[in-house]
């Protein structure tokens, strides 16, 4: 038996629980449906950003260490360029200057 508010006094639960599930129970309001959207687009906009972040970040890493290789290679390819032909050695790139050297130095070895 109700008890509790004054016009439902003795009804039973389940002639008044939609009517007082309606009244008791707390929904949401407007300031509450627009605190999710903000929160929504806050944590969006957070991982595109660092979604970007990271992209540019591996780009400039990639050219880094792209970067180190070429100078290490080439560093290889001088100290290996005084040994005659056992100094000749690559994957025949010829746009790289000093593959074009050491293909001169060799043909004029073979002319020889």
């Amino acid at each position: 038996m109700c008890q509790d508010p004054p016009d439902m006094v003795g009804q039973r639960l389940a002639e008044v629980g939609m009517q007082l599930r309606a009244e008791c129970h707390q929904s949401l309001g407007y300031w509450d449906y627009l605190f999710f959207i903000a929160i929504g687009f806050v944590i969006f906009s957070a991982g595109t950003v660092s979604a970007w972040v990271m992209g540019v970040l591996m780009v400039l890493y990639e050219r880094y260490s792209k970067r180190k290789s070429e100078e290490l290679d080439s560093d290889d390819e001088q100290e290996q360029g005084g040994a005659g032909l056992g100094g000749i050695q690559g994957n025949g790139d010829l746009r790289k200057p000093g593959m074009q050297t050491q293909v001169l130095a060799l043909a004029i070895h073979i002319l020889d």
